[in-house]
Protein backbone atom coordinates (compact mmCIF):
# COMPACT_ATOMS: atom_id res chain seq x y z
CA UNK A 1 0.00 0.00 0.00
CA UNK A 2 1.37 3.40 -1.02
CA UNK A 3 1.00 5.57 2.09
CA UNK A 4 2.91 8.85 1.80
CA UNK A 5 5.77 10.80 0.31
CA UNK A 6 9.13 10.55 2.08
CA UNK A 7 9.25 14.35 2.42
CA UNK A 8 6.13 14.20 4.59
CA UNK A 9 8.32 12.34 7.11
CA UNK A 10 11.55 14.22 6.56
CA UNK A 11 12.95 14.74 10.07
CA UNK A 12 13.65 12.38 13.00
CA UNK A 13 10.45 12.08 15.01
CA UNK A 14 8.12 12.92 12.12
CA UNK A 15 5.20 10.51 12.24
CA UNK A 16 1.88 9.76 10.57
CA UNK A 17 -0.88 7.68 12.17
CA UNK A 18 -3.27 6.05 9.70
CA UNK A 19 -6.07 3.50 9.66
CA UNK A 20 -6.54 1.12 6.72
CA UNK A 21 -9.72 -0.96 6.72
CA UNK A 22 -9.75 -0.90 10.51
CA UNK A 23 -6.03 -1.61 10.88
CA UNK A 24 -4.21 1.19 12.77
CA UNK A 25 -0.61 1.90 11.81
CA UNK A 26 2.18 4.40 12.48
CA UNK A 27 4.87 5.48 10.01
CA UNK A 28 7.76 7.30 11.70
CA UNK A 29 11.32 8.40 11.02
CA UNK A 30 13.43 7.23 13.95
CA UNK A 31 16.37 8.95 15.67
CA UNK A 32 18.80 7.46 13.16
CA UNK A 33 16.84 8.75 10.17
CA UNK A 34 15.30 5.43 9.16
CA UNK A 35 11.63 5.09 8.26
CA UNK A 36 9.75 2.45 10.22
CA UNK A 37 6.15 1.25 10.46
CA UNK A 38 4.32 -0.28 13.41
CA UNK A 39 0.86 -1.38 14.34
CA UNK A 40 -0.64 1.47 16.35
CA UNK A 41 -1.68 -0.81 19.21
CA UNK A 42 -0.35 -0.59 22.76
CA UNK A 43 0.98 -3.97 23.91
CA UNK A 44 -1.05 -3.63 27.10
CA UNK A 45 -4.72 -3.13 26.15
CA UNK A 46 -4.45 -2.25 22.48
CA UNK A 47 -5.20 1.49 22.61
CA UNK A 48 -3.68 3.67 19.89
CA UNK A 49 -0.51 5.28 21.21
CA UNK A 50 -0.70 8.36 18.99
CA UNK A 51 -3.07 10.08 16.57
CA UNK A 52 -2.79 12.37 13.56
CA UNK A 53 0.62 13.48 12.35
CA UNK A 54 3.43 15.64 13.64
CA UNK A 55 6.76 15.26 15.40
CA UNK A 56 7.46 13.39 18.64
CA UNK A 57 10.33 11.92 20.67
CA UNK A 58 8.27 8.96 21.94
CA UNK A 59 4.88 7.27 21.80
CA UNK A 60 2.86 7.30 25.01
CA UNK A 61 -0.37 5.36 25.47
CA UNK A 62 -2.99 7.80 26.80
CA UNK A 63 -4.79 5.00 28.70
CA UNK A 64 -2.19 3.66 31.16
CA UNK A 65 0.94 5.58 30.21
CA UNK A 66 3.06 2.84 28.64
CA UNK A 67 5.77 4.51 26.54
CA UNK A 68 7.69 3.41 23.44
CA UNK A 69 10.70 4.83 21.62
CA UNK A 70 10.78 5.61 17.91
CA UNK A 71 12.01 2.09 17.17
CA UNK A 72 8.86 0.67 18.78
CA UNK A 73 10.57 -0.69 21.91
CA UNK A 74 8.80 -0.42 25.26
CA UNK A 75 10.64 2.07 27.50
CA UNK A 76 8.24 2.53 30.39
CA UNK A 77 5.34 0.68 32.07
CA UNK A 78 4.61 1.72 35.64
CA UNK A 79 3.27 -0.70 38.26
CA UNK A 80 4.09 -3.78 36.18
CA UNK A 81 7.01 -5.10 38.28
CA UNK A 82 4.89 -7.66 40.14
CA UNK A 83 3.19 -9.06 37.04
CA UNK A 84 4.69 -12.52 36.47
CA UNK A 85 3.80 -12.56 32.77
CA UNK A 86 5.32 -9.14 32.03
CA UNK A 87 8.38 -9.22 29.76
CA UNK A 88 9.33 -5.75 28.44
CA UNK A 89 11.32 -7.32 25.59
CA UNK A 90 8.13 -8.90 24.26
CA UNK A 91 5.97 -5.79 24.59
CA UNK A 92 7.11 -3.57 21.74
CA UNK A 93 4.85 -2.15 19.07
CA UNK A 94 4.26 -4.84 16.39
CA UNK A 95 6.50 -4.15 13.39
CA UNK A 96 5.12 -3.78 9.84
CA UNK A 97 7.10 -4.13 6.62
CA UNK A 98 8.06 -0.78 5.06
CA UNK A 99 10.03 0.15 1.96
CA UNK A 100 10.32 3.08 -0.43
CA UNK A 101 10.24 3.53 -4.19
CA UNK A 102 10.71 6.75 -6.20
CA UNK A 103 10.14 8.90 -3.12
CA UNK A 104 7.00 7.01 -2.05
CA UNK A 105 6.53 5.15 1.24
CA UNK A 106 4.88 1.72 1.05
CA UNK A 107 3.80 -0.61 3.85
CA UNK A 108 2.21 -4.05 3.88
CA UNK A 109 0.26 -5.94 6.53
CA UNK A 110 1.08 -9.19 4.70
CA UNK A 111 4.17 -10.97 5.98
CA UNK A 112 4.24 -13.08 2.82
CA UNK A 113 3.93 -10.26 0.29
CA UNK A 114 6.65 -9.96 -2.38
CA UNK A 115 9.44 -7.43 -1.96
CA UNK A 116 8.51 -3.90 -2.96
CA UNK A 117 11.05 -3.95 -5.81
CA UNK A 118 9.29 -6.98 -7.28
CA UNK A 119 5.86 -5.50 -6.65
CA UNK A 120 6.63 -2.23 -8.51
CA UNK A 121 8.88 -3.75 -11.19
CA UNK A 122 6.55 -2.96 -14.09
CA UNK A 123 5.93 0.54 -12.70
CA UNK A 124 9.66 1.23 -12.55
CA UNK A 125 10.11 0.00 -16.11
CA UNK A 126 7.21 2.08 -17.43
CA UNK A 127 7.46 5.23 -15.32
CA UNK A 128 11.07 5.48 -14.19
CA UNK A 129 11.47 8.30 -16.73
CA UNK A 130 9.35 10.55 -14.46
CA UNK A 131 12.14 10.57 -11.82
CA UNK A 132 9.67 11.10 -8.98
CA UNK A 133 12.52 10.78 -6.48
CA UNK A 134 13.78 14.14 -7.84
CA UNK A 135 10.40 15.77 -7.16
CA UNK A 136 8.80 17.15 -4.02
CA UNK A 137 5.24 17.38 -2.82
CA UNK A 138 3.71 20.74 -3.74
CA UNK A 139 0.00 20.12 -3.15
CA UNK A 140 -1.96 17.48 -1.25
CA UNK A 141 -5.72 17.49 -1.72
CA UNK A 142 -8.11 15.16 0.13
CA UNK A 143 -11.80 14.71 -0.66
CA UNK A 144 -14.48 12.29 0.50
CA UNK A 145 -16.82 10.82 -2.11
CA UNK A 146 -20.09 8.92 -1.84
CA UNK A 147 -18.96 5.82 -3.69
CA UNK A 148 -17.07 2.60 -3.19
CA UNK A 149 -13.32 3.14 -3.56
CA UNK A 150 -13.16 0.77 -6.55
CA UNK A 151 -15.56 2.98 -8.51
CA UNK A 152 -13.16 5.90 -8.34
CA UNK A 153 -10.30 3.62 -9.40
CA UNK A 154 -12.41 2.73 -12.44
CA UNK A 155 -13.26 6.40 -13.00
CA UNK A 156 -9.58 7.34 -13.26
CA UNK A 157 -9.06 4.53 -15.78
CA UNK A 158 -12.10 5.61 -17.81
CA UNK A 159 -10.89 7.22 -21.04
CA UNK A 160 -14.43 7.09 -22.39
CA UNK A 161 -16.04 9.71 -20.11
CA UNK A 162 -13.48 12.52 -20.36
CA UNK A 163 -14.77 14.12 -23.56
CA UNK A 164 -18.33 14.19 -22.19
CA UNK A 165 -18.17 14.88 -18.45
CA UNK A 166 -14.98 16.97 -18.58
CA UNK A 167 -15.74 18.81 -21.80
CA UNK A 168 -15.18 22.20 -20.08
CA UNK A 169 -11.88 21.19 -18.48
CA UNK A 170 -9.46 18.38 -19.37
CA UNK A 171 -11.74 16.80 -21.97
CA UNK A 172 -11.04 19.58 -24.44
CA UNK A 173 -7.28 19.32 -23.99
CA UNK A 174 -6.70 15.61 -24.62
CA UNK A 175 -5.90 13.63 -27.73
CA UNK A 176 -8.53 11.52 -29.46
CA UNK A 177 -10.08 8.95 -27.14
CA UNK A 178 -9.25 6.03 -29.43
CA UNK A 179 -5.52 6.91 -29.29
CA UNK A 180 -5.02 5.66 -25.72
CA UNK A 181 -3.17 2.34 -25.89
CA UNK A 182 -3.42 0.33 -22.65
CA UNK A 183 -0.54 -1.90 -21.60
CA UNK A 184 -1.74 -4.59 -19.20
CA UNK A 185 0.25 -6.23 -16.39
CA UNK A 186 -0.36 -8.78 -13.65
CA UNK A 187 -2.43 -7.92 -10.58
CA UNK A 188 -4.56 -5.53 -12.63
CA UNK A 189 -1.64 -3.25 -13.44
CA UNK A 190 -1.80 -0.88 -16.42
CA UNK A 191 0.20 1.80 -18.19
CA UNK A 192 -0.81 4.22 -20.89
CA UNK A 193 1.07 6.96 -22.75
CA UNK A 194 -0.94 9.57 -24.60
CA UNK A 195 -1.30 13.30 -25.33
CA UNK A 196 -2.89 15.80 -22.96
CA UNK A 197 -2.08 19.39 -22.08
CA UNK A 198 -0.77 20.39 -18.64
CA UNK A 199 -3.33 20.61 -15.82
CA UNK A 200 -4.06 24.34 -15.92
CA UNK A 201 -7.07 26.17 -17.39
CA UNK A 202 -5.41 27.26 -20.64
CA UNK A 203 -3.36 24.06 -21.00
CA UNK A 204 -0.04 25.96 -20.97
CA UNK A 205 2.40 25.02 -18.23
CA UNK A 206 3.37 27.69 -15.72
CA UNK A 207 6.75 26.00 -15.18
CA UNK A 208 7.74 24.33 -18.44
CA UNK A 209 8.59 20.68 -18.84
CA UNK A 210 10.32 18.70 -16.13
CA UNK A 211 14.06 18.78 -17.02
CA UNK A 212 14.23 15.02 -17.60
CA UNK A 213 11.30 15.20 -20.05
CA UNK A 214 12.81 17.84 -22.32
CA UNK A 215 12.79 15.39 -25.23
CA UNK A 216 9.03 14.85 -24.83
CA UNK A 217 6.32 17.07 -26.39
CA UNK A 218 4.55 19.70 -24.29
CA UNK A 219 1.41 17.54 -24.30
CA UNK A 220 3.17 14.42 -23.03
CA UNK A 221 0.96 12.48 -20.62
CA UNK A 222 0.89 9.08 -18.99
CA UNK A 223 -1.13 7.09 -16.51
CA UNK A 224 -0.74 3.79 -14.69
CA UNK A 225 -2.56 1.66 -12.15
CA UNK A 226 -0.78 -0.17 -9.32
CA UNK A 227 -3.14 -2.49 -7.49
CA UNK A 228 -4.97 -2.01 -5.33
CA UNK A 229 -5.43 1.74 -5.00
CA UNK A 230 -2.64 3.82 -6.60
CA UNK A 231 -3.33 5.61 -9.87
CA UNK A 232 -0.27 7.44 -11.19
CA UNK A 233 -0.96 10.33 -13.59
CA UNK A 234 1.60 12.70 -15.08
CA UNK A 235 1.92 15.54 -17.54
CA UNK A 236 5.06 17.03 -19.03
CA UNK A 237 5.48 19.41 -16.08
CA UNK A 238 4.38 17.40 -13.02
CA UNK A 239 3.24 14.11 -11.55
CA UNK A 240 -0.13 13.97 -9.75
CA UNK A 241 -1.08 10.49 -8.51
CA UNK A 242 -4.28 9.55 -6.65
CA UNK A 243 -4.70 7.17 -3.72
CA UNK A 244 -8.14 5.72 -2.94
CA UNK A 245 -8.99 4.62 0.62
CA UNK A 246 -12.20 2.80 1.67
CA UNK A 247 -14.31 4.46 4.36
CA UNK A 248 -17.12 1.94 3.95
CA UNK A 249 -18.98 0.05 1.20
CA UNK A 250 -20.34 3.29 -0.30
CA UNK A 251 -17.86 5.97 0.76
CA UNK A 252 -14.17 6.63 0.17
CA UNK A 253 -11.38 9.12 0.73
CA UNK A 254 -9.40 10.20 -2.32
CA UNK A 255 -5.98 11.80 -1.85
CA UNK A 256 -4.16 13.58 -4.66
CA UNK A 257 -0.45 14.42 -4.51
CA UNK A 258 0.96 16.95 -6.98
CA UNK A 259 4.74 16.73 -7.40
CA UNK A 260 7.09 19.18 -9.09
CA UNK A 261 10.86 19.11 -9.60
CA UNK A 262 12.76 20.32 -6.53
CA UNK A 263 14.23 23.34 -8.32
CA UNK A 264 10.80 24.82 -9.04
CA UNK A 265 10.19 25.40 -5.33
CA UNK A 266 12.83 28.16 -5.34
CA UNK A 267 10.80 30.37 -7.67
CA UNK A 268 9.50 33.50 -5.87
CA UNK A 269 5.97 33.10 -7.31
CA UNK A 270 5.85 29.34 -6.74
CA UNK A 271 2.90 29.38 -4.31
CA UNK A 272 0.75 31.50 -6.63
CA UNK A 273 1.43 29.18 -9.54
CA UNK A 274 0.73 26.09 -7.48
CA UNK A 275 -2.64 27.50 -6.42
CA UNK A 276 -3.67 27.57 -10.09
CA UNK A 277 -2.90 23.84 -10.41
CA UNK A 278 -4.70 23.06 -7.15
CA UNK A 279 -7.86 24.95 -8.08
CA UNK A 280 -8.00 23.31 -11.50
CA UNK A 281 -7.52 19.83 -10.05
CA UNK A 282 -10.35 20.37 -7.56
CA UNK A 283 -12.60 21.59 -10.38
CA UNK A 284 -11.99 18.37 -12.33
CA UNK A 285 -12.60 16.13 -9.30
CA UNK A 286 -15.80 18.00 -8.50
CA UNK A 287 -17.03 17.22 -12.01
CA UNK A 288 -16.63 13.54 -11.13
CA UNK A 289 -18.32 13.76 -7.72
CA UNK A 290 -21.98 13.51 -8.82
CA UNK A 291 -21.24 10.83 -11.43
CA UNK A 292 -19.51 8.40 -9.07
CA UNK A 293 -22.25 8.93 -6.46
CA UNK A 294 -24.84 8.10 -9.12
CA UNK A 295 -22.89 4.97 -10.10
CA UNK A 296 -22.95 3.87 -6.47
CA UNK A 297 -26.64 4.57 -5.92
CA UNK A 298 -27.88 2.93 -9.11
CA UNK A 299 -26.03 -0.29 -8.41
CA UNK A 300 -28.91 -0.88 -5.99
CA UNK A 301 -31.51 -0.59 -8.73
CA UNK A 302 -33.25 -3.87 -9.53
CA UNK A 303 -33.56 -2.77 -13.14
CA UNK A 304 -29.90 -2.02 -13.80
CA UNK A 305 -27.92 -4.62 -15.72
CA UNK A 306 -24.32 -3.72 -16.69
CA UNK A 307 -24.00 -3.11 -20.43
CA UNK A 308 -21.16 -4.04 -22.80
CA UNK A 309 -17.88 -2.17 -22.39
CA UNK A 310 -16.26 -0.02 -25.05
CA UNK A 311 -12.70 -0.70 -26.23
CA UNK A 312 -11.89 2.55 -24.41
CA UNK A 313 -12.69 0.78 -21.14
CA UNK A 314 -10.06 -1.96 -21.44
CA UNK A 315 -8.34 -0.75 -18.28
CA UNK A 316 -11.58 -1.00 -16.30
CA UNK A 317 -12.19 -4.50 -17.65
CA UNK A 318 -8.68 -5.53 -16.60
CA UNK A 319 -9.00 -4.12 -13.06
CA UNK A 320 -12.47 -5.61 -12.50
CA UNK A 321 -11.24 -9.04 -13.54
CA UNK A 322 -8.28 -8.74 -11.17
CA UNK A 323 -10.69 -8.01 -8.31
CA UNK A 324 -12.87 -10.99 -9.31
CA UNK A 325 -9.81 -13.25 -9.45
CA UNK A 326 -8.66 -12.12 -6.00
CA UNK A 327 -12.12 -12.68 -4.49
CA UNK A 328 -13.00 -15.99 -6.13
CA UNK A 329 -9.67 -17.45 -7.26
CA UNK A 330 -10.02 -20.86 -8.88
CA UNK A 331 -13.73 -21.05 -8.07
CA UNK A 332 -14.52 -19.52 -11.46
CA UNK A 333 -12.20 -21.78 -13.41
CA UNK A 334 -13.86 -24.27 -15.84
Amino acid sequence: LCIARVEELENPGDYMAIRVMGEPAIIVRDDEGELKAFSNTCAHRGVEVIWGEGNTSLFSCPYHGWTYDLKGALTGASFMEESEEFDPEQCGLPRLRLDTWAGWVFITFNAHAPTLSDFVAHFEQEFGLLQQEECRLAVKVEVELDCNWKLFVENLLDVYHAATLHVKTIGAKRGQADKYPFNLFERGGTSMFYHSDPMVPDGKSLFGKMPWLEDQPDNFACSGHLSPNLQLIARSDNVHPFLMWPLGPDRCRVVNYTLFPKQHFEQPDFEDKIQVYKDYLIEVVEEDRLMVASLQQNMKSERFRPGPLSKLELGIYHVINNVVDRVYGDELSP
